[in-house]
């Protein structure tokens, strides 16, 4: 049996936030912090090696049938990803499976000094990374793309959009939309010359499932309401999209100045929680120097943009933090998913 090696990246939303889940366009980022799952054969119990600050090993037995059990302690979420997975493949899986050594190591979305999760879609990532990790292993017909979009969703208990999930296949620079029938659908962007961006980090970690059940909340207690400000963010992200393709960078900056202040009111209507103290100190500072601050993705934790037609701007920003909370070395070439068998 090979023994393959995946990696796959996590991901920044640079538009779409929220508003994507019901159909708006959305456009993400990848960014070089990688998930990296290995797979090789053993001899003797399978086991599971989970990475992020420290390893830990989960031995465990898994069927055809999809069952899948840990014989000593359980890995949490990692061991319920696999779970999730091996459900998706029942009646394609091999009568008998290997015994093998899983490798998941995310150690590269935490914070190397004190182990914090920088809110940089690891979920996903690791998602596809094992995903495409077992569908070499099996050789298995079914579309990669499709196959990831199904684990991830029922891993989120069908929350979420699957921006993360596409942005951590194709890499680099996506324009991200749910059509009619919820189906995802994702074409490569250029980015426009002379925008420039830093993303910075809050510090702490945001509960993106948790925001979610807020905006359903809104959208439950006050549907008109919900429609209305999703509707505003809708339209602004479609607009943001065609300049993107003109590469225009002053309206796109106009533009994504008035995609935070949407943001603000779909906070201050549904209580969400996204624009934090920190979000919100960042944005003041980014305003004192002309440049255009917004959360990325749920906002509340996580990372920040800061957005100017202007490098000398952003490092006048920069200029002011640790470069432990700040993603300077992006670039919008990230690769994607990778596999190697050797």
């Amino acid at each position: 049996m090979p023994s393959i090696a995946v990696s796959a990246p996590g991901k920044l939303v640079i538009t779409g936030e929220y508003a994507v889940i019901d159909g708006a366009s959305a456009i993400a980022l990848a960014v070089n912090r990688r998930s990296r799952v290995s797979v090789s054969a053993t001899i003797g119990q399978s086991v599971l090696e989970v990475t992020t600050s420290d390893t830990e090993r989960f031995p465990f037995i898994w069927q055809a049938d999809g069952s899948l059990e840990f014989t000593d302690n359980d890995p949490a979420e990692r061991g319920e990803l696999l779970r999730v997975l091996l459900e998706q493949l029942v009646g394609r899986l091999p009568a008998a499976l290997p015994d093998v050594v899983i490798s998941i190591d995310s150690s590269e979305f935490y914070l190397a000094t004190d182990g914090q999760k920088l809110g940089l879609g690891s979920s996903a990532a690791v998602c596809v990374s094992l995903t495409a990790a077992l569908h070499a292993l099996f050789g298995l017909p079914d579309d990669l793309h499709q196959l990831c979009y199904d684990v991830h969703r029922q891993f989120q208990g069908g929350k979420g959009s699957g921006i993360d999930v596409a942005t951590s296949l194709h890499g680099g620079v996506i324009r991200f939309q749910l059509d009619a029938m919820g189906s995802p659908k994702s074409e490569a962007l250029s980015w426009p010359q002379g925008l420039y961006m830093l993303p910075v980090w809050t510090g702490h970690a945001a509960s993106t499932g948790q925001m979610l059940q807020r905006l359903d909340g809104l959208r439950e207690s006050n549907p008109a309401t919900y429609l209305s400000l999703i509707g505003e963010l809708t339209q602004i992200a479609g607009c943001f999209q065609e300049v993107w393709q003109r590469q225009n960078v002053p309206e796109l900056l106009d533009l994504l100045a008035t995609y935070r202040c949407g943001l603000n009111r779909l906070d201050e209507a549904a209580a969400v929680g996204i624009f934090s103290a920190e979000h919100v100190d960042f944005e003041h500072r980014a305003a004192a120097i002309g440049a255009v601050y917004k959360p990325s993705g749920a906002g509340g934790g996580d990372f920040g943009l800061v957005f100017s037609d202007s490098t000398a701007k952003i490092q006048q920003f920069a200029a002011n933090f640790d470069s432990a909370v700040m993603l300077p070395d992006w670039s919008p070439t990230v690769p994607g998913v990778e596999l190697r068998t050797d």
